[in-house]
């Protein structure tokens, strides 16, 4: 038995006349869109039915609703018909001087405030046509199936996604300090172990169980910090530590601007961590798409120059 059998069963082009059905509720917006007749698209819809055994869709004053089975096939079908779709298309060439491409990007906060304004200002000279549309992805279910869906073209955060078979690369690394308010200066450009356990740290709210590097660190010292506060974001962390002389930790450009804005002074922390990994996270149907890998070559750049120019 074929492992096809089920389409089989029926021509492929009835799984369109779906897709559009789905979204319009109507036959006569569906065979407008498809350039069909209406008896064409209702003879389409009666072999969807004989072939499926179920109505897929039922009469309403708000026009047809799908059934649910109708609901349960419409994303499977809907992303199989996308790859198929890519697959018979021949990838062209990417021009970014010319294209007027809309680029949607999941970023982290601490990589949108890192990078985003650098990426934006370097995609502007090259593709002043191309739009960047940056998208939080503080859920990791819901941004995982967006990408999977190709909702998301790109990912660009310090941690992995776990999503069926993306493809994930290392774009570099973000020189990580901890900031404490100038008047209150330690000497040195290392930040001494009993300062940092004795003045209170002002943190951002842990994003899953995981936990923090900084906190890992620290416990195969079988040591711990103090936390003052815990808050929402970079730019309020930063605040809080400079009127509360608190200590908070900041990455990339944000290590000058902010010291510069608040009067905050960048230390080396006193324990080992590893680096703030960027990490660019794509699907597979986007593997041929020259656009998708020019913009990873973009921001793979733009981390470079945050990696020299930006060290503690």
């Amino acid at each position: 038995m074929s492992k096809f059998n089920n389409l089989q069963r029926l021509d492929t082009n009835l799984l369109l006349v779906f897709i559009d059905l789905c979204e319009t509720r109507s036959v006569t917006l569906t065979s407008e869109r498809m350039f069909l007749t209406q008896s064409a698209v209702s003879h389409a819809l009666k072999r969807l039915r004989l072939a499926l055994d179920d109505d897929i869709f039922t009469q309403s004053r708000a026009g047809l609703q799908p059934t649910p089975r109708a609901r349960k096939m419409l994303q499977p079908i809907a992303s199989a018909l996308q790859e198929i779709n890519m697959a018979l298309a021949a990838p062209g060439p990417f021009d970014p001087s010319v294209s007027t491409q809309q680029f949607r990007i999941g970023m982290s906060e601490i990589m949108e405030l890192s990078i985003a304004p650098l990426l934006v200002q370097e995609v502007r000279k090259a593709a002043p046509g191309v739009t960047l549309n940056l998208l939080p992805i503080s859920d990791p279910r819901v941004t995982s199936q967006r990408l999977e869906s190709g909702d998301i073209q790109l990912i660009v955060s310090a941690r992995t996604v776990a999503s069926a078979g993306v493809q994930t690369i290392t774009a570099g690394t973000m020189p990580f300090a901890a900031m404490l308010p100038k008047h209150m200066s330690c000497g040195g450009t290392t930040m001494p172990l009993d300062v940092y356990l004795s003045v209170p740290h002002v943190i951002i709210h842990p994003p899953d169980h995981r936990g923090s590097v900084i906190d890992h660190a620290l416990a195969r010292l079988g040591r711990r910090r103090i936390i003052g506060a815990v808050v929402q974001n970079y730019s309020v962390m930063a605040e809080v530590a400079a009127r509360c002389g608190f200590i908070c930790h900041l990455p990339g450009k944000m290590i000058a601007q902010y010291a510069s804005s608040l009067g905050l002074k960048a230390y080396e922390l006193p324990v080992e961590t590893p680096p703030i990994r960027v990490i660019l996270t794509s699907h597979p149907r986007f593997r041929n798409d020259k656009s998708v890998e020019w913009l990873k070559d973009k921001t793979t750049e733009i981390v470079s120059s945050l990696t020299v120019n930006d060290a503690v």
